[in-house]
This record gives structure tokens, C-alpha cells and sequence, in this order.
């Protein structure tokens, strides 16, 4: 019996070998994603790093993901559940990579597409590799596909259910030239789709050499009690919990609407129902969380409460049940517009942290701070091409039992690198005119919230904007005493001085010489502010964070919040 043979019959039984076989898989994922970062074209994913990739089980099963971008890879199983049920396994072939951005097929919001292919050792499929990343314009009624005043989803861009890409790894060039002209920058769709088929290569190459070592029933096998050791290690935790429920709300902040998100988790041995009824209805606007993004939302709940030190795959999941109703603002019904997903999923994060602070309150974090998505296009007048572009804004981190929130950071759920001024100004008719951080912006704490972020863009030429604004009215909310940090603001100033403020959802056609100056929300505080040292206190003043010795906020602390704002040195 060979090597190889041997490796066939004792995989799934030999620990040593599940580990190699796990971190050789997770290597794979982090090279794919690599070489997508290296070999795509649009700044998105070239320096934002707004992209994922993970492998599945032959059933589709999430089997190992690399540490990106938490939605992305809690979407992508249902969109590759929609390719498989359009799609047969066993007719797959070596080569084949299908397409999916639909969120209404599994998808998160238009501009992400999913390329996911079959996997193979020799004749046996032994799983899937899958990419996702964010597209700069696929169409619709605004510049990089996310307006501000979209109704219904096909002001958003162009919809892809699930469709074969490539065959024999070329890819299928009526498909290609049908993308790309549904978007204002074709090239970058044409450059950037071929490098997520590299990705699906990369990895069939890196199991070819896997294959050399572990015969393909053995992989499977190994993959396969990984996932089970995952649902085990899960399955252990929730007993350790107490039966019961609790209840989270948060409250998403619309702008010109406020929609409450209600969460009642009940945890009953070894399972957990995670229940969102009494959420809002859904919004008209683009307002609204597919399924699966909400999915996505409770899944990185759950890791950050429960799920640290297990490896993050399908099995995690397996305890899990979700009640969505259709018709709310997390699971609106067809054919509600959602390119606003994401923002609605940082307060879906945060009625989870609530209800989960009521039995875990060591383990939950504060809300963290952002200024939702800002997005603009227009004709470059260097090029004399379109051009589209946008970026979800950072804000500071919400402080948690351990300590301060980091500031000018993602929200949990997003994972995103920042475009830097350089790479920006070289492209786009634009300067960036201030970035840094947004004094005394953290909620105050025994441990205070992380800063928000100011970002000024001066407009070179005329340009077409799109502000998905994100906590302009409700600030982020602190937890366990600690105070709410700032909302966001911004401004759009014109060249004469007039200054226009920007607090809901809106569209803008920016002139030459207009200046937008965002600043985002500030992290929520953890714990009574009079409980923060006197030593932390002074630093705080010499590094910024408050600027005065009583600690006076630069914002008004929200009505209702859970403790007052207090001075340094006094009591509430």
C-alpha cells in the first residue's frame, strides 16, 4: 500500500493530519487572494482589499476561509448553494467557473460578484473555490452602482443570476462582452472578472499538489471531520451557556428614518434559534439587508461571542437557526433595491451584541462608528473616459471589556484596507485635502471608544455623488455605562462658501472647486466613565482624545442612552 493509500485510510482519524490539511487549504485561500489583489485593475480591490476567498465541500459546505471580509464570507455559501442548484455537480469539468451578483440568488448587493469552480483530483470533484469582490460600476442609475435614491433593484446595476463563466478556464466571451458593457468602466470589469477565474486556477493548481500526498477520498474525508470537529467544539460552548433568551435592539439610522432591528435569541442544550421578528418592515429606498448578508451578520456575531479559537467553517454554523421574516428590512421581499446592505448589517451586529450582553457581557463590544458608503463618477478630464469610484468610510471602533476601541476603523463586519491619498489623486479628477482623525469623537468609558475619521475630497471637475450616509442621527451606543460616541457629519462647502449639510440619503452633483468633508462617528464607551484611571485620563488629553481636563465631549450625548455623560472627577 502506498503512502498515498495509507493517507486515504487514516486522514479523518489523525489530528496531526487534519491540521496539515486545514492550514495547506487556508494557505490556499490567502494566496488566492493575494494574487486577486495583485492582478485585478480597479482600486476596490487593488487597494482596498475589498475581496474574499474560500473553499467548499464537494456539497458546497464553507471549509476553510481566510480572514477578509466577514459579509463576504458569510455570503458566499448561499450564493454558491444557488450555482449548485442551477448548476449539476457531477456534469461539472476541470475549467468551468460560474458567476453570480444577484442578491436575490444569494448574492450581498450587485457590484460584488461571486466567481466560484469545481475542484478536482484526477476524475473525483473534491470541493469548490470561490471569490468574491467588489466591482467599481456594474451599471444602474449612479456612478459605482449604489444610489442613493434607488426604489427597486434594477436601478442598481446590472443583475447576474447564476451563469457559466468560463470553459477550459477561457472565459466565455459573449458573457464577458454583455458585463461589460452594463458598466461605466468596462475594462476594469473585463480585467478584474479574468482575475477571479486566475483565483479558481490557483487553487485547482495547489490541490493538484495536495493530491500528491493525500488520495482524494482521504481529502474529503480529512475536510469532512474538520468541519464535524467545528460543530462539536460549538455545540460544546452553547451547553456551557444557560437555557434561556435575551433580547438585543438596535436601531438603523436612515437619515430620514429610523428602523429598529429586534433580535430575541433563545438558546435551548446544544442549539441556538436566533429570531429577528418585530424588525422594521422594509424601506422603500436601498435601505435594506439581503438574507444572506443578515446570515452573514449573525454568523460574525456569533464568532466574536462565542466562536473564538474554533476554525470558522460550515460547521460552526450547524447549531444555528435564524427566523427572518420576509417583508423587514433584513430579508425584504423582490424587488426591494439593497445596495445598502452593509450599513444595515452593522446595526443588525449590534441588537446581537445587545442580546448577547445580557449573558456574555465580557465578550460583546460596544457600537462602532462609520460614515456609510460614499460614491462618485463622472468623465475624467485627463482621460476623457469614465470614470466611477467609492469607498465605505471607516469610524472609530466601539470599545469592549478588555479595552479601547481602535480608532479610524472598519465596523466588524467589514475588513477593509483605506485607498491612499497618493493612489487616489493620481487616478481621479480630485484632491484630498485633510485626512485624520476626528477629535474627542469616542464615547467615554472605563474604556472609551475609538475616533472617527475626517476625509475632505476636492472635486477637479464636474462629478456626479451618491451619500449612502451611515449614523448621522443616531450616534454609536455605548454599553454598560459608557457613553454614545459622536454621529457622523458632512459638509459639502462650495468655492462661494456655502455650505450644504449632508444627514440622510442623498444625491449631489458636485462643480469644480466643491469640497465634501466627512466625518464619521466615533465608537460607543464600555463601562462608567468615572471608573477610567486618572493615568488614562491624562493621556487621553495629551494624545487628544478629550480636549480638556474635565473631559468636556465634543458632542451631546444621545437622550436615553445608557448613563449620562460625566465629567472627569464627578459622579453620575
Amino acid at each position: 500500500m502506498t503512502t498515498r493509500d495509507n493517507n486515504a485510510a487514516g486522514a479523518a482519524s489523525d489530528p496531526i493530519v487534519l491540521e496539515l490539511v486545514r492550514n495547506s487549504l487556508l494557505s490556499v485561500c490567502e494566496e488566492m487572494a493575494e494574487a486577486l489583489v495583485r492582478s485585478s485593475h480597479s482600486p476596490n480591490i487593488k487597494e482596498r482589499r475589498d475581496c474574499s476567498c474560500s473553499i467548499y465541500t464537494p456539497r458546497g459546505e464553507m471549509a476553510v476561509q481566510a480572514e477578509h471580509i466577514p459579509i463576504h464570507l458569510g455570503v458566499m455559501p448561499y450564493a454558491l448553494g444557488h450555482i449548485l442548484g442551477q448548476f449539476a455537480p457531477e456534469r461539472m469539468e476541470p475549467g468551468e467557473t460560474y458567476v453570480v451578483n444577484d442578491p436575490y440568488y444569494g448574492g450581498n448587493h450587485l457590484p460584488d460578484f461571486i466567481v466560484a469552480g469545481p475542484l478536482f483530483l484526477g476524475d473525483k470533484l473534491v470541493g469548490f473555490a470561490a471569490s468574491m469582490a467588489h466591482h467599481n460600476d456594474v451599471g444602474g442609475a449612479s456612478p459605482r452602482s449604489m444610489p442613493a435614491t434607488s426604489t427597486e433593484i434594477f436601478q442598481e446595476g446590472l443583475r447576474v443570476p447564476p451563469i457559466r463563466l468560463s470553459r477550459k478556464w477561457e472565459i466565455i466571451d459573449d458573457v464577458l462582452r454583455l458585463i461589460a458593457a452594463n458598466s461605466r468602466t468596462p475594462h476594469e470589469r473585463i480585467a478584474d472578472l479574468r482575475a477571479q477565474i486566475a483565483t479558481v486556477r490557483l487553487a485547482q493548481r495547489r490541490i493538484d499538489e495536495l493530491g500528491q500526498r493525500y488520495h482524494p477520498d482521504g481529502l474529503i474525508e480529512a475536510v469532512s471531520r474538520i468541519l464535524d470537529l467545528s460543530e462539536q467544539a460549538m455545540r460544546t460552548r452553547l451547553q456551557a451557556l444557560p437555557d434561556g433568551e435575551w433580547q438585543g435592539e438596535s436601531v438603523a439610522d436612515y437619515g430620514t428614518a429610523m428602523f429598529p432591528i429586534k433580535v430575541t435569541i433563545r438558546k435551548q442544550l446544544q442549539g441556538i434559534i436566533v429570531d429577528f421578528t418585530g424588525t422594521s418592515p422594509q424601506c422603500r429606498g436601498p435601505f435594506n439587508s439581503c438574507l444572506s448578508n443578515t446570515y452573514a451578520s449573525v454568523f460574525m456575531a456569533l464568532r466574536v461571542v462565542l466562536g473564538g479559537g474554533i476554525p470558522p467553517n460550515g460547521g460552526l454554523y450547524r447549531p444555528v437557526r435564524m427566523i427572518v421574516p420576509e417583508g423587514t428590512i433584513l430579508n425584504p421581499n423582490y424587488p426591494a433595491a439593497v445596495s445598502a446592505a452593509t450599513q444595515v448589517s452593522y446595526h443588525t451586529f449590534e441588537a446581537l451584541m445587545r442580546a448577547f450582553a445580557a449573558v456574555i457581557p465580557d465578550a460583546v463590544i460596544a457600537d462602532s462608528g462609520g460614515g456609510g458608503v460614499f460614491s462618485f463618477g463622472g468623465l475624467n478630464p485627463r482621460t476623457r473616459e469614465l470614470y466611477a469610484y467609492g469607498e465605505a468610510i471607516g469610524g472609530g471602533f466601539g470599545a469592549s471589556a478588555s479595552g479601547d476601541g481602535e480608532n479610524a476603523a472598519m465596523p466588524p463586519v467589514s475588513n477593509l484596507h483605506d485607498t491612499p491619498v497618493e493612489a487616489l489623486e493620481m487616478i481621479l479628477p480630485i484632491r484630498i485635502e485633510e485626512y485624520g482623525l476626528v477629535e474627542g469623537s469616542g464615547g467615554s468609558g472605563r474604556f472609551r471608544g475609538g475616533l472617527g475619521i475626517r476625509r475632505s475630497f476636492r472635486f477637479l471637475a464636474p462629478a456626479t455623488c451618491s451619500f449612502q450616509v451611515s449614523m448621522s442621527r443616531k450616534a454609536p451606543m455605548g454599553l454598560r455605562g459608557g457613553c454614545d460616541g459622536a454621529p457622523t457629519r458632512i459638509r459639502i462647502v462650495s468655492p462661494s462658501g456655502h455650505a450644504t449639510t449632508v444627514n440622510a440619503f442623498m444625491h449631489y452633483d458636485a462643480q469644480p472647486g466643491d469640497l465634501v468633508i466627512l466625518e464619521t462617528a466615533g465608537g460607543g464607551g464600555f463601562g462608567p466613565p468615572e471608573a477610567r484611571g486618572s493615568d488614562l485620563v491624562e493621556s487621553d488629553i495629551v494624545n487628544g482624545y478629550v480636549r480638556s481636563a474635565s473631559g468636556e465631549p465634543t458632542h451631546e450625548p444621545r437622550a436615553g442612552s445608557e448613563a449620562p455623560y460625566v465629567r472627569r472627577g464627578e459622579r453620575a
